[in-house]
């Protein structure tokens, strides 16, 4: 009886402790994936290249020697407007941002006294912390609601092609 109790207890200690070991170890890459991702951000030497896709998307891509770090996709929509930020380390992704701005009128005298009638408000937000790129794995944070589910799309294959486009613009 006291042999089964203990091979009980040792297991769940064993399964406790891998658990621990999952669920840390997912903390420790999402914190090292956002500090590669401020550094990234930080970085002085990189160059920024604008591009005008549309009349409605613009793309920003910040480079060295052909090598893409950070790709910023802003769309307007007539309710306000989409930005997608892609991080990459080593030509892959690992951290991907997707934005939804909503416009609204200010209605308030003090801000039309300044002269501003329109502000924009983040409604939504999804966060993928990419654990690998190829196997399509990641940890998707999701915050708000989308105004028009539609417009947003936070598919891998969506920034697979924001990243083949800004690849191609770079080496124009």
């Amino acid at each position: 009886m006291t042999t089964t109790y203990n091979i009980l207890k040792k297991t769940f200690v064993i399964i406790l402790t891998l658990i621990g070991f999952f669920v840390f170890g997912q903390d420790n890459k999402m914190t090292e994936i956002d500090k590669q991702s401020k550094s990234i951000n930080s970085d002085t030497e990189l160059i920024e290249s604008n591009f005008d896709l549309t009349n409605e998307t613009k793309l920003k891509v910040w480079y060295k020697e052909n090598r893409i770090f950070k790709i910023v996709q802003e769309m307007n929509v007539d309710y306000g407007e989409i930005k997608s930020e892609i991080y990459l380390v080593a030509n892959k992704p690992i951290k991907i941002i997707e934005y939804e701005n909503t416009y609204f009128f200010l209605t308030d005298s003090i801000a039309k006294i300044k002269g501003y009638s329109i502000d924009i408000e983040e409604n939504f937000r999804a966060v993928s912390y990419i654990t690998n790129w190829k196997k399509k794995q990641r940890e998707l944070i999701i915050s708000g609601e989308p105004s028009e589910k539609k417009n947003i799309s936070y598919e891998l294959e969506k920034y697979a092609r924001i990243i083949r486009k800004a690849e191609q613009l770079i080496n124009e």
